[in-house]
């Protein structure tokens, strides 16, 4: 008779704690996770079935919001700070139209 072993699956499941804000003079800049949706382009020859088959591309960046409006989500991945002031870098601006979903990490 054929034996099967069997094991056990154990599942962590960890709460995502969350970051504290950068704080420079009285503005904080919390981190985020985006998710968006980017143009997927290719310059080769292709049918129409093919052409079909093509697909926008879902895209995770993790950054801090510098500004929210009511179009456009600023954001940035790297800074400097010195002297109580901020410069930032990796700099992007989303038109809401293409973000999917904003998570605080």
């Amino acid at each position: 008779m054929e034996r099967r072993s069997t094991s056990t699956h154990i599942t962590l499941i960890m709460k995502n704690k969350i970051s504290e804000p950068i704080i420079v003079g009285n503005k904080k800049y919390y981190k985020y996770k985006i998710i968006w949706e980017d143009i997927v382009g290719d310059s080769t020859l292709a049918n129409q079935n093919d052409f079909l088959k093509m697909s926008c591309a879902d895209v995770q960046t993790e950054c801090w919001i510098f500004e929210k409006t009511t179009n456009y989500v600023y954001s940035f991945a790297s800074y400097c700070i010195e002297n109580d002031s901020i410069e930032f870098g990796d700099r992007n601006i989303y038109p809401r139209s293409v973000i999917k979903k904003m998570v605080r990490i």
